[in-house]
């Protein structure tokens, strides 16, 4: 037996309604991560020891014939 149609638009708009509040969490969550990116971290200060030292140069190769 097919369902009443007000039972079909309830059900449709209970299911939009989910949609929205999930897409509304996901915006909030990048809108805090966003946030968080904007500005350096507190304190932090670069030291030499956690740098990466340069690659050597590399010598270059000889064509394989």
């Amino acid at each position: 037996m097919p369902e009443p149609a007000e039972d079909l638009i309830v059900r449709n708009l209970i299911e939009a309604l989910e949609r929205l509040r999930e897409d509304l969490d996901r915006m909030e969550l990048w809108t805090a991560a966003l946030g968080s990116f904007q500005h350096p971290v507190p304190g932090y200060r670069p030291g030499d020891q956690y740098l990466l030292k340069p690659l050597p140069k590399a010598k270059p190769r000889r064509p394989q014939l």
